[in-house]
């Protein structure tokens, strides 16, 4: 997969495409526990992976209409070989330490699918999955008085053809797409959430 990705980035080099973005429409539930409480939210949002540089960038929005953007860079990316020599990609991170006031915080994240050859701008393809599924993903972390708080959450991913295309056809970088996607959701009524 690293060679591919070696590849991919030399060849966008050459043709002056600062990024090929593959991006997935998706939909979740989260569950919030701590402080007495217990609290379901659904969400949806759009994933864009940045295929050059491996980041994620996540634009979400709830029913509240409230929305979030986030950009990990730290995922790591595992191909392995199941049956028939079918693949699969794995996306995982996971980080645990304790902060400056003596607070533990946990979180684990993974979500996964079968690769498959995406066309992901007019002449250009990827393998990657279609579609990706996550269940056991949570977070320990304390509130402002202290408090722990475990949040745990489901969501599953469906690769989105006609704007991957777009975005890439247009020579959008990661940025740019989410920032289309923040101010139609402004646009929309929608506010930032922190």
């Amino acid at each position: 997969m690293k060679q591919k990705l070696t590849i991919l980035a030399a060849l966008l080099f050459v043709f002056r495409i600062h990024a090929a973005l593959v991006e997935y429409s998706y939909t979740g539930k989260e569950t919030y526990t701590g402080d007495g409480n217990q609290e379901t939210l659904t969400y949806t949002g759009i994933m864009i992976y940045d295929t050059v540089s491996s980041n994620v960038t996540d634009v979400s929005w709830r029913k509240d209409k409230t929305y979030h953007v986030s950009t990990d860079t730290n995922l790591h990316f595992t191909t392995v070989t199941g049956l028939k020599s079918k693949t699969y990609t794995v996306i995982t991170g996971s980080a645990s330490g304790t902060d400056t006031n003596g607070f533990y915080h946990l979180d684990d994240y993974m979500i996964s699918g079968q690769n498959d050859t995406l066309q992901i701008a007019t002449n250009a393809t990827f393998v990657f999955p279609k579609r990706f599924t996550g269940s056991n993903n949570r977070d320990i972390y304390p509130d402002v008085n202290g408090n722990d708080w475990l949040e745990t959450w489901g969501e599953t991913m469906t690769f989105f053809a006609s704007r991957t295309k777009s975005d890439n056809d247009e020579n959008l970088s990661s940025d740019e797409a989410a920032n289309a996607i923040v101010t139609g959701l402004q646009n929309k009524g929608y506010s930032e959430r922190n």
